[in-house]
């Protein structure tokens, strides 16, 4: 096996101040061929990942660890760029090219954006002046939902930060802050604004949709706050409170989770974009059937044929997932699973989806909302069957050696999956057969892992 690359970038010396102030882009180097499109990883597949040196000085980082897809053995990890400033690394994403990535880290201050141009071997810091979150990508672009209803968007090609939305500026009412983003083919960013402001002036429980090129407001959509009996005593939870949101081009279906209202509402795609309801429709999906109850929290799209179907992992005590036919526009099967199940990925050529127990868990106690964690070691392995029209899911669990976060895919036609683990401040890789449950590997990260993307 390759010995893992444990290198050290000196970017502190190349940062450069002004004034004591630190420039809002920093430029460095990977080593040579490290998740590039000419590495010699030949038959490996490359799973990025942030993290956060158990070294506070060090910060956090990006890098790959790259896989055998036949044998399922780790041949390598390579580090993209580490600093110090890049203290609370998050989430990140690869373009819809697999030339960049993004990734961001949860601070306000400089370095706050990683751009890596994974073909040249390059990479940069860029710093925007709110708390980044989420992100999504378009071609060669990426959208990033930020604290205090900021939206920027970031061309990777240029290599800086092109558009910078404030929400203060566009919204009416206010809004508070955007909690998930999402894109389409013809550059519209989603984005889901799920909890009003603690005031209750600032409104949540919106769409809003921004055009990527232009940097510009297309349309302002309210959802209809259809039931008040699930409203908390906190003035932040009194709607349906969106989060996920999947736009489908494909069955013209938007699909947002409801926190709050523990269920999903479905739309015409083309009229939401606009800035209209039309088709609006609300469905439970605990398995019991209750509203409020469910807190779905984690989903994977699934496509089988022409159809396309989603996979929701639910949060609230009670677990369970629920299958959701997105042409139907209706909820087909629930089953019953523990609570927090993390997002499945596909294997096997489409015919398993496979996922570690997160253990998230919400439930409502006299008004007000709790949360803890019930992890387990157990990968969850949901098989498809039937038809494309009337594809159907049973599910089974796989033993694991400890507890597991999230997953990746190896290759598009076998069942091994990529599963990433916290102790402390340490993370480690998990390589395991979702057939079988056998381990092909086991390896130790470069610090503690936040986030993992994949082409």
């Amino acid at each position: 096996m390759a010995r893992p690359l444990i290198a050290a970038f000196s970017l502190f010396l190349r940062t450069s101040l002004v004034a004591g102030f630190v420039l809002a882009s920093i430029s460095g180097n990977l080593r040579a061929g490290a998740g590039s499109s000419g590495s010699s990883h030949a038959g490996a597949t490359p799973i990025y990942y942030s993290f956060k040196d158990a070294n506070e000085i060090k910060g956090g980082g990006v890098a790959v660890a790259w896989v055998n897809q036949t044998s399922g053995q780790m041949v390598a990890q390579e580090l993209i760029a580490q600093h110090r400033f890049f203290w609370k690394p998050h989430k990140l994403k690869i373009s819809t090219s697999g030339r960049y990535l993004l990734a961001t880290s949860q601070h306000v201050g400089p370095n706050n954006l990683l751009l890596a141009d994974l073909n040249a071997g390059t990479h940069q810091f860029l710093t925007v002046d709110r708390m980044p979150d989420d992100v999504a990508a378009w071609e060669d672009m990426f959208v990033i939902g930020a604290d205090e209803q900021m939206c920027y968007i970031v061309d990777a090609a240029q290599g800086k930060v092109a558009h910078r939305w404030n929400g203060k500026h566009q919204l009416r009412p206010d809004g508070r802050r955007i909690e998930y983003v999402a894109t389409t083919a013809d550059g519209t960013a989603w984005s889901s604004w799920q909890k009003d402001s603690a005031s209750g002036n600032g409104k949540g429980s919106r769409v809003v949709t921004i055009d990527i090129l232009s940097g510009k407001t297309i349309a302002d959509l309210q959802m209809p706050r259809a039931l008040p009996n699930l409203n908390l005593a906190d003035r932040k939870e009194r709607g349906p409170n969106p989060e996920i949101i999947i736009p489908s081009t494909k069955s013209n279906t938007l699909l947002l989770s409801m926190d709050l209202y523990g269920g999903v509402a479905l739309a015409d795609l083309d009229a939401a974009r606009e800035g209209a309801w039309k088709n609006l429709t609300y469905h439970p999906v605990a398995v019991d059937g209750s509203w409020g109850t469910a807190f779905p929290d984690r989903a994977t799209v699934y496509a089988a044929g022409d159809r396309e179907f989603v996979l929701i992992a639910n949060a609230g005590v009670a677990g369970g997932v629920t299958w959701v036919d997105l042409a139907a526009r209706a909820v087909v099967q629930t089953l019953e699973t523990p609570p927090g199940i993390s997002a499945p990925v596909k294997l096997a050529g489409g015919r398993y989806l496979a996922a570690p127990v997160l253990g998230k868990a919400k439930e409502r106690s006299f008004g007000e909302l709790r949360e803890g964690r019930q992890s387990l070691a157990e990968l969850y392995v949901f098989e498809i069957s039937g038809s494309a029209a009337s594809a159907r899911i049973s599910a089974r669990s796989v033993a694991l050696p400890y507890e597991a976060e999230l997953a990746a895919p190896i290759s598009a036609s076998s069942d091994l999956v990529f599963l990433t683990a916290n102790e402390g401040d340490q993370g480690r890789f998990l390589v395991v057969r979702a057939g079988s449950g056998a381990v092909t590997d086991q390896q130790v990260a470069l610090g503690k892992i936040s986030r993992i993307a994949f082409r």
